[in-house]
């Protein structure tokens, strides 16, 4: 039986690390490519640029700018290296015994709104699930969003009641558009460092207590950010190589433990 799990959100979830820790393959795991329309076996780097028209685009260079985002509507793990998906897809295959198919739908510098219904992000995510599904016989029916998002809505001075009422209609809209089984929140960490950081973490917070559709995965990022070792020395704001290998095997477990 085989698990759809779509990782999404901005550049936390794309990975942008400090360096490439470990490239071996995931047993049981593959990576859905769009571009191409094949499965791959799941390692890092994670992800494709895939440009608005789902064709293959180019890797991001400090040097493009915005020019990268008005070309791609997803985005790969930056210059290469470590990203959350492997360790998170390995913990998942293991306690489960099941075979997964890994989405990537995620763009950094992204807001919520981006990934609304009508929006760029959303018509992809949803194309790109549906194609990956088709991709194996053996689909059990289950498919899984795993989200980092939320700092650019911080910086954009977003209020709790705003992203509560977006991320609501997100989740229920992918409910009825891809069968979304379950909407997984890992919560945001500080970006800001100020008041609008905790409105989007208040928002993230509340809407897992009052919709059973989301899931709370792990409210660690917070702590993490003040422990050097789990952020990107080199990029203010991201979390390094180990901090996003932490995250995604603490939000595995938690998602394995609620559909046992």
């Amino acid at each position: 039986m085989t698990d759809i799990l779509v990782f999404s959100g901005q550049s936390n979830m794309e990975g942008q690390t400090e360096k490439l820790l470990d490239s071996s393959v995931v047993k049981d795991a593959y990576e859905y490519k769009y571009s191409s329309d094949t499965l791959v076996p799941l390692r890092d780097p994670f992800g494709e640029n895939l440009r608005f028209d789902g064709t293959l685009g180019e890797d991001y260079e400090d040097s493009m700018g915005m020019i990268w985002h008005d070309k791609h509507v997803f985005g790969a793990s930056a210059y290469g290296n470590t990203s959350m998906i492997p360790e998170f897809c390995r913990v998942y295959t293991k306690e489960t015994g099941r075979e997964v198919i890994a989405v990537g739908a995620a763009k950094g510098a992204a807001e919520i709104d981006y990934f609304m219904p009508g929006k760029p992000g959303y018509e992809m995510l949803v194309k790109k699930t549906k194609a990956a599904v088709e991709k194996t016989d053996s689909f059990s029916g289950r498919i899984y969003l795993i989200w980092l998002q939320g700092e650019s809505d911080a910086i954009a001075g977003k209020d709790t009641e705003t992203y509560i009422k977006l991320i609501k209609e997100l989740a229920h809209a992918l409910e009825t558009d891809i069968g979304l089984s379950r909407f997984g929140v890992i919560r945001v960490g500080r970006f800001t460092n100020d008041e609008r950081d905790d409105a989007i973490i208040e928002a993230q917070s509340r809407v897992c207590n009052e919709d059973d559709l989301f899931l709370m995965l792990t409210e660690e990022a917070t702590e993490m950010n003040k422990i050097p070792e789990y952020m990107n020395p080199e990029v203010g704001g991201h979390f390094s190589a180990l901090g996003l290998t932490k995250l995604g095997r603490d939000a595995a477990k938690t998602l394995v433990e609620n559909i046992k």
